[in-house]
Parts: C-alpha cells; sequence; structure tokens
C-alpha cells in the first residue's frame, strides 16, 4: 500500500513538473526576441524588458524600424518583446498596453492611433512607474515621456517643394489628409502640415491650392473623395496625400481615369504598392520617415528615462523622400541595412 501511495505522489510530481516546464516553453515562445539578441548569460544578459507596440511593420519602413530597434538593444543590453497590431484596431492596442502593465515590463515603445482611451491607458501606465515613448505618431495630451519621430511642419515643407518642383510652380492643387481619429493632436498635426506646404506654396502667385479633404474610410474613401474632387475642379494639376492608404488609393483612381502624366501626386510610406506605382511613374515622390533611427532613438530614450528620470520630450528623426530617379538605392540600401548584422 505505502509503495502505490508512492508511486500516485512521485507521478503528481512528475506531472506539475511537466506542466511547469510547458507553461515556461510557452511564455518564451510568446516574447518575441529578436535573433539579433543573442546574450551571454555570464556576461550580457539583458538589464532591461521593453514592450514594443507597432502597426505597419511589413513595410520597408518597418523592416528598418525593427532593425533599429534591435541593433540598439543587442547594445545596450535590452530584451524586445515585439508586438504586431493593426492601426484601426483600439481595442487590440489597448490589450497590449495592458498586457505591458500587468507584466510590469521596464518601459513600452509605443506606435499607437491617438485616441482618448489610448491616452487614458498610457496615463494609467506612467502612473504605475512603466515609462512610455511613442514613436511615429504622438500622443501628446497624454504623460508620455518622450516622441521619436518626424515633424509634421517639415513634412507639409517637404511635400510643398516636391509639388511646385512637379508642376513647375503653377497649378491648382488638392491635399487629402489621414483623420481616421478625430482629436486635438490630429487637429494639430494637420495644421501644422498645411502650414508647412502653404509657407512654400504661397510663394509662387500661380500656385493655388483648390481643396482640402480628410480621409477617414481607408481606400475606397480616398478613391470617392479624389474623383469628386477631379470633377468639381477638372483643372486640378497635383494632389498631396499625408498617409499610405490614400496615396494608394489616389494612384488608382488616376491610372483608372488615365491621368497618369497629367496630374501629379505627392504620397506617404514606401509600402510595396507605393513603390510599384513611383517606379511607373504614377506618384512622383513619396515622403517617408526615418525609420531606423526612429527605432535606435526610441530605445535611448526610455532607457534615459529609466536610468535618469528624464529625457527630451521629442527627438526630430527628419524625413526622407523617394523618386524614381532614386528608389533603387533608397530600396537597396534600406534591403542592405536589414540584411546587415550587428
Amino acid at each position: 500500500m505505502k509503495k502505490v501511495i508512492l508511486g500516485i505522489i512521485i507521478g503528481i510530481l512528475s506531472l506539475v513538473l511537466i506542466i511547469s516546464l510547458g507553461l515556461s516553453f510557452l511564455y518564451m515562445k510568446d516574447v518575441n526576441y529578436s535573433k539579433e539578441q543573442k546574450f551571454n548569460k555570464d556576461k550580457d544578459s539583458p538589464k532591461y524588458h521593453l514592450m514594443v507596440i507597432s502597426n505597419d511593420i511589413n513595410t520597408l519602413s518597418g523592416e528598418a524600424f525593427l532593425k533599429g530597434l534591435n541593433d540598439a538593444s543587442h547594445k545596450m543590453k535590452v530584451a524586445l518583446e515585439i508586438n504586431d497590431v493593426k492601426k484601426e484596431d483600439i481595442n487590440e492596442q489597448l490589450d497590449y498596453i495592458n498586457i505591458a502593465i500587468a507584466s510590469k515590463v521596464d518601459g513600452i515603445i509605443l506606435q499607437v492611433t491617438d485616441n482618448e482611451k489610448i491616452k487614458e491607458a498610457i496615463n494609467h501606465a506612467v502612473d504605475m512607474g512603466v515609462p512610455v515613448v511613442t514613436v511615429f505618431e504622438d500622443v501628446p495630451a497624454s504623460k508620455r515621456q518622450s516622441y521619436v519621430g518626424s515633424n509634421s511642419f517639415e513634412i507639409g515643407e517637404k511635400a510643398g517643394k516636391l509639388v511646385s518642383n512637379a508642376i513647375d510652380n503653377k497649378g491648382e492643387i488638392a491635399i487629402i489628409l489621414d483623420n481616421i481619429q478625430e482629436n486635438d493632436y490630429l487637429e494639430t498635426s494637420k495644421n501644422l502640415i498645411l502650414s508647412g506646404f502653404k509657407d512654400i506654396t504661397n510663394k509662387y502667385d500661380e500656385m493655388e491650392i483648390k481643396k482640402v479633404e480628410e480621409s477617414k474610410l481607408g481606400l475606397l474613401g480616398a478613391e470617392d473623395i479624389i474623383s469628386k474632387i477631379i470633377n468639381s475642379y477638372p483643372n486640378i494639376s497635383a494632389i498631396f496625400c499625408s498617409s499610405v492608404k490614400d496615396t494608394i488609393g489616389v494612384a488608382q483612381v488616376i491610372v483608372d481615369l488615365n491621368k497618369v502624366g497629367d496630374i501629379s501626386i505627392v504620397g506617404y510610406g514606401d509600402s510595396e504598392e507605393v513603390l510599384k506605382y513611383i517606379e511607373k511613374h504614377v506618384i512622383d515622390a513619396s515622403i517617408v520617415d526615418n525609420p531606423y533611427d526612429i527605432g535606435s532613438k526610441s530605445i535611448e530614450a526610455i532607457l534615459e528615462v529609466i536610468t535618469k528620470g528624464t529625457t527630451s520630450s521629442f527627438y526630430d528623426t527628419g524625413v526622407n523622400i523617394i523618386t524614381n530617379e532614386n528608389i533603387d538605392d533608397y530600396t537597396n540600401k534600406r534591403q542592405k541595412s536589414e540584411g546587415d548584422e550587428s
């Protein structure tokens, strides 16, 4: 009888051990450590664990952003947990922020949509002692400690110069601005882009902004908007779009209406579709962030908060311009950077 009881006890302990090992394995699978984060347990074990919540990472910009994160985290002995979220899914973004808070990570690097609920979640994280750095898109009304990305006014200036060059400083212009969520930040960002754009176009008497629209409905929304603009203003000679989705939607309409060459497009982003339209001379130019620098600098910024208690509230990483003339160099440099080992 004693042998039977002893056997049962040993069996139970073995089962508990197996379950514990299984849970540990699942946890490690769930943490997306980069292949470049190879730490020596004795000398180079990670000092901090950061959660990255990002969207649109399946582009050249996204890959470069991850490369910047990985290079900096390896150099600074930081473990990363990278989570890809949908830009339009506020609840998914909130879920990951709450998981980061509950997991008591050392910091959060956040690329999400500015929204009242997101702001509250960021504030809660900071109040709970988890610092937050926003990237690409800011949530300035929140308690986030820093924003790493481009300057909206500079984007407007660059776009204005590109449009001016494309139409020889004369013609009617339409602008489509991304505005998925209505809030004070996006209103400010929109105004800064317009101010930068007008700062250039106002220098030329023969250039006129005929229409400014806000797109909220994705690709179909952009297509519908630009079709109506072209019908209402048949002399439009250039269009500027401040988001990837609107850039693609407008380019498709220009192709469908057989207006390629008649209407210049200055867009935003480096998605596969945008690059193809640039190669085919449908899009004249596209403005993109410096994602590698954003990734690298965001690690530096959040570590400054963790170790020093403070950092700069804004790191301006500038922008790049892609045209048909430099697209090969651009893609080659990005792909080479993505393939380099630290």
